[in-house]
């Protein structure tokens, strides 16, 4: 394969590894596959410039070094075309890493994939816009903005900040009023405190990270909380990680393959797709795109 490599040069540092070290074992581990490999080095700034020679060069593979932001501006990009996304997972929560079973430290992520296998997986998208794992509406766009805000800054900033947007959420009370139209019944009118759509359904098992087994059945998942204030849905949460879905009329799940959802007052809404915070117009069109985009992954246990 001819395999190019853009890594984000400050994804790796809470790994303790530098960006040179994860581009030359990135080379190591795929010219030893019997794989011609070239890569970029690139700082934040320069990331999405980057990603566009990238894609433009049309190698078989581009391998995205960085967090779940990097990996769907990597995808976008390659949606209709021939190239491969490679995710060398280096962020905080690498949704899609796991979910597609590749290993979280980077040696072992690398060696998988030299010598992985190619497979095809659904992408979501709302008005136009590409996401892979979820689309969220309602008090999580703040929290992921309070994050974003945060990235970069000394430790202790961190701490008293992350603490601030702790009491934010406890003391959140805002509620949105919207009508879904297309999922399993009629137009649906809720008031909710919180609503995911995500890019086929999470698999409703424990865990911290909410994990999707199927990425190719063609469905959104459309997940309702609404309790009445932010510690309400921390609760909520934290049922669902523990594997307790079910049973709580403070969550509510749907599914379709397209779903709309409008408001009667805010022309915009605030979203966080895939941890990237975006401002669009209502009506939100949410689809899926069957087998849009294909991956490298790690060979699957049938295929051993």
């Amino acid at each position: 394969m001819r395999v190019h490599a853009v890594i984000n040069s400050r994804a790796g540092q809470a790994l303790g590894v530098s960006g040179e070290d994860l581009a030359s074992k990135a080379r190591a581990a795929f010219e030893a596959a019997g794989h011609t490999i070239t890569s970029d080095l690139v700082e934040p700034a320069m990331l999405s410039a980057a990603l566009d020679r990238a894609a433009a060069e049309k190698p078989d593979v581009l391998l995205a070094g960085g967090g779940d932001g990097t990996v769907t501006s990597a995808a976008r990009r390659l949606l209709g075309s021939k190239t491969a996304l490679a995710i060398l997972p280096l962020g905080t929560v690498n949704r899609l890493a796991r979910d597609l079973g590749i290993p979280l430290a980077p040696d072992a992520a690398l060696g998988a994939l030299a010598s992985g296998e190619f497979r095809k997986i659904d992408v979501a998208e709302v008005n136009g816009e590409a996401f892979l794992c979820n689309s969220l509406l309602g008090l999580p766009p703040k929290i992921s903005a309070g994050r974003q805000a945060l990235r970069g800054r000394p430790l202790g900033e961190r701490i008293r900040g992350y603490f601030a947007l702790l009491k934010t959420v406890i003391a959140s009370r805002g509620h949105l009023d919207i009508a879904i139209d297309g999922a399993e019944t009629e137009r649906k009118r809720v008031r909710v405190f919180s609503l995911a759509v995500s890019n086929n359904l999470y698999d409703e098992k424990p865990g911290l990270v909410f994990s999707r087994k199927g990425l190719s059945d063609g469905k959104l998942g459309v997940y309702i909380a609404k309790p009445h204030s932010g510690l309400g849905l921390i609760w909520v949460l934290a049922r669902a990680s523990l594997g307790l879905w079910r049973g709580d009329d403070r969550l509510e799940r749907l599914s379709a393959s397209e779903v709309t959802i409008m408001t009667r007052r805010k022309k915009t809404l605030r979203l966080s797709n895939d941890g990237e915070v975006v401002r669009m117009r209502t009506p939100l069109k949410y689809r899926v795109r069957p087998a849009a985009l294909t991956v490298l992954v790690p060979v699957s246990e049938d295929a051993r």
